[in-house]
């Protein structure tokens, strides 16, 4: 049995390569047509559409279905590693797999976000508000600026310039990060604690 789980495990890990490899040909124009993105695609596609057919997990242009499907395969390898190392899989203990895979995927897109409203607020700074609307900022902005000031408005009723929204929003977003961190960690290991 052992060997068996061990097998499934190893399966379902080159499969998770291959969808990642996927994701990484659709970023780049073109890939998905060679006979190479094709094979990829008849395998992986199936699969990862299962997400990306649901409107759950789009927000605005950003598809997460990809991060959520391969997490998913993450989390089968686990335990299927579990399963087979003789490790006590329980309820508990998926579920903490589970709430782990969330901490990742709100810790990686929170992140992002942190780093791209510090990274607009110090080019707003340096460059004094300026912004050439050819550049990439110009596109960036559109985004960033419903975010930021979405955020803002929570803390401030009256209008507040962009660089202070971004500002605002950026330590709201640090903010956010440290206590979810905390309070998921904190849940996690009350999961894990559970008998069945």
């Amino acid at each position: 049995m052992k060997i068996v789980l061990t097998l499934l495990s190893l399966i379902v890990i080159i499969y998770t390569i291959l969808c990642f490899i996927n994701v990484m040909l659709s970023w780049i124009p073109g890939s998905k047509f060679t006979k190479f993105g094709r094979f990829i695609s008849s395998i992986c596609d199936p699969y990862m559409n299962l997400f990306s057919n649901r409107g759950w997990f789009r927000i605005r242009n950003m598809d997460f279905s990809p991060i959520i499907s391969i997490g998913l395969l993450s989390i089968l390898t686990s335990i299927l590693a579990a399963i087979s190392g003789s490790v006590k899989v329980t309820f508990g203990s998926i579920l903490a797999m589970i709430l782990n895979m969330v901490l990742d995927l709100l810790s990686f897109v929170l992140g992002m976000l942190f780093l791209l409203l510090l990274i607009r607020w110090i080019t707003l700074m340096i460059n004094k508000g300026q912004t050439n609307s050819n550049s990439i900022w110009y596109h960036l902005d559109s985004y960033l600026t419903n975010i930021s000031r979405k955020i803002s408005e929570i803390f401030a009723r009256k209008y507040l310039s962009y660089q202070n929204s971004l500002l605002i929003s950026w330590i709201t977003i640090l903010l956010v990060l440290i206590i979810s961190s905390q309070l998921l960690r904190i849940i996690i290991g009350l999961c894990l604690k559970i008998p069945f």
